[in-house]
């Protein structure tokens, strides 16, 4: 079993969700040491070789429970817990209502959600709802939304948006990537009419696969660690092996037909690298839906990203999808083995996501139709450019170590992060061109309280409307600023590796 023990911290024991299951087994000791995992370096996710052997898979698939958010009310709970993974030693954890993770929160187009959140963890945290379009009061992103030990939050949420696969994770900064790698993030699934209309692949685990995707190593007893030293935090961490839900290469039943897959990149840094052998579309990406299905044989998610495929398994053959945890921007376009500084990228070995399993006895429901949503209106001329450079610690950026102390520093137009400094203001309803640029490795870009297109995607995962895109030397983004700020309140913009974020890769704006 996935293990899990959750420490309420004094909380009651009030239960929307039953707690995440699912049996693991680890493969012989030896069996494929760490050290063999990483085709390039020997960095590892803890800083140092582990010694544990690669599990075993195959358990059945266990979606995470799922809250239905139909009363208008949401109340979710941050706890600690231990959770055991492949059977192996007890891992310190976070979750939502259960040690490791959180539900998957059901949402609709037109609802006004009063959300909840209470603290039962040691140190504060916050409910970042990434991708959806809230006031940042509610966004949970500022520092003025983080959470004391044993304090609650209230946010109201206006469902305004179309369709899309979002998610949900803590963002204090300082300590938003080691407790995100903990557990402490979630899916939501946001429907609409337009969406429910096509007939897609949309019953729960059976032909439609909510999975949350984090990287992670493991010691010799099996204990997940996270401790990414100096040069994991300049660079990233990437972890031996991908997880789904907590589990390693899940096997699960499904029809012999269309099966949708939403994958959730939830790791602190690394980029997930999915390949299929079967055939395969893409049909939404962070925003939502495409307006017609793409044909791909693989995606790369990037930290924070979602991608939604549709795989084909008429053909009645079980289907086992790869996956490759990588430094950003290195399993596809430009050199995939160097990074900024003369570091090499890592990789690690491909092992299979999780099998598909086609049974006869299951009723296929889902279809693919050949359009899916209007296509994308003309993009106006942007009434202003800005430009950014995402910067890290190495060169010229060395003078900035006084800012922060002895560590790393990351800075976004050489300013490291300061809470107290508003970056600057942009006008809601309006499309901004920003021109961003990354020193020395490629950087994961996102903002909040707003959407942009990618005028030159490299790949079908960067079309349509997104809210995270890898940027490696200078991209240009088409802003679309929907949220609306308070004055005292801002919205963020941050390197999605984690890590940078923490590190001051950071900066905040307010809408008017």
């Amino acid at each position: 079993m996935i293990s899990q023990r959750a420490n309420n911290a004094g909380f009651k024991t009030t239960r929307r969700a039953v707690l995440l299951g699912g049996t693991f087994a680890l493969a012989a000791p030896g069996l494929l040491r760490a050290q063999g995992m990483m085709e390039h370096g020997g960095m590892m996710e803890s800083g140092r070789n582990s010694t544990a052997a690669t599990p075993a898979g195959g358990a059945p698939f266990r979606s995470l429970p799922t809250l239905n958010v139909t009363d208008g009310k949401l109340n979710l709970r941050a706890m600690a817990g231990q959770t055991r993974f492949e059977g192996g030693a007890p891992t310190k954890t976070k979750g939502f209502g259960q040690a490791y993770l959180g539900p998957t929160i059901r949402l609709m187009r037109g609802q006004t959600i009063e959300a909840q959140v209470a603290n039962a963890t040691e140190r504060p945290i916050s409910v970042h709802w990434h991708g959806l379009h809230v006031t940042s009061d509610a966004d949970g992103g500022a520092p003025q939304s983080a959470i004391a030990t044993g304090d609650s939050w209230r946010a109201t949420l206006p469902i305004e948006q179309p369709a899309a696969t979002l998610w949900y994770h803590t963002h204090v900064h300082g300590h938003t990537a080691p407790d995100v790698w903990a557990g402490l993030a979630g899916a939501i699934i946001l429907q609409d009419e337009v969406s429910d209309a096509l007939g897609l692949p949309s019953t729960d685990g059976i032909d439609d696969f909510t999975i949350i995707m984090q990287d992670k190593s493991f010691d010799a007893e099996g204990r997940a660690n996270y401790d990414p030293g100096m040069m994991g935090i300049m660079h990233g961490v990437v972890g031996q092996i991908v997880l789904v839900n907590g589990q390693f290469a899940p096997r699960a039943s499904v029809p012999a037909g269309p099966v949708r897959l939403r994958l959730i990149n939830a790791a602190t840094s690394a980029e997930h690298h999915v390949t299929f052998a079967h055939p395969t579309i893409v049909v939404g990406v962070d925003q939502g839906l495409l307006p017609e299905p793409i044909a791909v044989e693989s995606v790369t998610v990037s930290p924070g990203a979602r991608v939604e495929v549709i795989v084909d398994l008429s053909d009645g053959e079980i289907c086992m999808p790869s996956v490759t945890a990588a430094t950003v921007g290195s399993s596809k376009g430009g050199d995939a083995s160097m990074m900024g500084g003369g570091m090499m990228a890592e990789r690690s070995t491909p092992h299979p996501l999780l099998t598909l399993a086609p049974d006869a006895s299951l009723p296929v429901r889902g279809r693919i139709p050949d359009r899916l949503v209007d296509p994308l209106p003309d993009t106006p001329t942007p009434v202003t450019t800005r430009r950014f450079v995402l910067q890290e610690n190495m060169g010229p950026m060395q003078h900035l170590r006084s800012a922060i102390g002895s560590g790393p520093v990351m800075a976004i137009n050489g300013e490291p992060y300061n809470p107290d400094r508003m970056d600057f203001t942009v006008k809601r309803g309006t499309v901004e061109r920003w021109t961003i640029s990354a020193e020395g490795m490629a950087h994961p870009f996102h903002a909040h309280g707003v959407k942009f297109r990618v005028p030159e995607p490299n790949g079908p995962e960067e079309m349509g409307w997104k809210d995270v895109v890898t940027v490696a030397g200078t991209r240009d983004l088409w802003v679309s600023v929907e949220a609306e700020s308070r004055s005292d309140i801002p919205f963020m913009y941050h390197c999605h590796i984690l890590e940078h974020e923490d590190a001051g890769m950071m900066g905040q704006f307010i809408t008017k």
